[in-house]
């Protein structure tokens, strides 16, 4: 006679498959806009959820096969995958930045950042204030990012602007304002995964040995960045410094 089927097993397969599709939805509309920011994490939290449920489901079903023989392990297996699958990428980004403080706004110069101007046009209601946050916030970036500072380097203001400008389009983030006469560009870059728009300033400033670049990156939304605004900044600005000097 065969074993009952682990009612755990087919719960977890059930769970783990109907978190992918929530998942998939809630990035989706995200990037297509049909959801905003609080809407669309928490449909991706929603998918977070019955993937660990699924997971959970997963590990005790596999305990009472082992322990009463009952059948379902396939069925366990899928579910502790999809499961695995939903919470691979959310739980990385965590984790990664989960240590950083709780940070939207970061700047060369926290002391004295370049301003947004073209940006207010494109921020909505709710959105992050485009002001920066602060001497606590400034304190909190040192500490996290000491490495995040002014590049100085030997070219020109306008040498160094050609190539300023020359990266922001290979990277694909979508001018606001070009800067040709003053130096200063504004820009928006998007993320990858969920769209996620974070504003950009760049300002290019004479010095007696060539031209100083301050740099300015901050998200619409959200209360934490997870380290992204800083590690822009510092990837361009390590290849603007390579390229200008």
């Amino acid at each position: 006679m065969d074993e009952p089927f682990a009612r755990s097993a087919v719960w977890s397969k059930r769970l783990g498959l109907f978190a992918i599709p929530v998942a998939l939805i809630a990035v989706f509309a995200q990037r297509t806009g049909r959801l905003d920011y609080v809407s669309a994490i928490t449909a991706l939290g929603s998918a977070m959820v019955l993937a660990v449920l699924a997971v959970i489901l997963a590990l005790i079903a596999l305990s009472v096969i082992w322990v009463r023989g009952n059948r379902g392990a396939g069925a366990a297996a899928v579910g502790a995958l999809a499961g695995i699958l939903v919470l691979a990428g959310p739980f990385y980004f965590i984790a990664r930045g989960w240590n950083l403080p709780p940070l939207t706004d970061i700047a060369t110069d926290p002391a004295n950042p370049p301003a947004f101007v073209f940006a207010a046009a494109e921020r909505k209601p709710g959105e992050n204030p485009l002001a920066y946050p602060g001497d606590q916030a400034a304190v909190a970036q040192i500490s996290a990012y000491p490495d995040i500072d002014t590049l100085h380097v030997s070219q020109t203001p306008d040498e160094t602007h050609a190539l300023t400008l020359q990266l922001v389009e290979q990277r694909g983030w979508r001018v606001l304002d070009a800067g040709v006469a003053s130096n200063r560009i504004e820009a928006v870059a998007t993320s990858l995964i969920l769209r996620m728009h974070d504003d950009v300033v760049i300002e290019i400033k004479p010095e007696d040995t060539g031209a100083r670049v301050d740099m300015r990156s901050a998200s619409r939304a959200g209360r934490r960045d997870f380290g992204e605004n800083a590690a822009r900044i510092r990837a361009f600005l390590t290849e603007l410094g390579a390229a200008a000097r």
